[in-house]
């Protein structure tokens, strides 16, 4: 027998179904807004990936399952896709390789306007983002080497530690 329509816990129960009804499409609509694709989520930015080996680390803004595969997910508010977030990708493949023995064939950068651009993971992003990572690790390496001045001969004549200075020139 169905409630007669005047009773209030009958439009109590159509309000809140009605109203989960409307979450469920808003939700889907900012899903596609925003460019979230589908598959099991494994980790929403709450995991810090690591690897000693390439001394990298990482995290990504989601890592998702699709398939038999590992798909990293990056999220920018910029407008267009910039060459860091290209190498930041190239990072994410390493570091998932890595975590999950998976290499994923792809990843997606997610930019302010919902558009998702396809990153795919060959070995010329791979052989870039390594030789950069080389190259960033020299650097910081000799910022940790002492500097030896080259002070010109009229700062070492005005100097008053002259006498006391092993690195005067006149």
């Amino acid at each position: 027998m169905m409630p007669p329509r005047s009773d209030p816990l009958f439009w109590l129960a159509a309000g809140v179904l009605l109203a989960g009804l409307l979450m469920i499409l808003s939700a889907w609509r900012m899903r596609r807004v925003r460019g979230l694709s589908s598959g099991r989520t494994l980790a929403l930015d709450d995991v810090t990936l690591y690897s000693p080996y390439y001394a990298l680390r990482g995290r990504p803004d989601r890592i998702v399952r699709a398939g038999g595969t590992v798909i990293p997910e990056e999220w920018k508010s910029a407008k267009r896709l910039w060459p860091g977030h290209i190498a930041q990708m190239g990072v994410y493949f390493l570091l998932i390789e890595e975590r999950f023995g998976v290499r994923p064939p792809y990843g997606y950068v997610v930019l302010g306007t919902g558009e998702r651009r396809r990153i795919a993971n060959d070995e010329k992003l791979r052989a870039w983002v390594l030789d950069l990572s080389s190259r960033i690790r020299d650097a910081r390496r000799r910022l940790l080497e002492p500097t030896r001045p080259r002070p010109r001969p009229a700062q070492c004549r005005a100097c008053g530690q002259r006498d006391n200075c092993s690195e005067r020139v006149a």
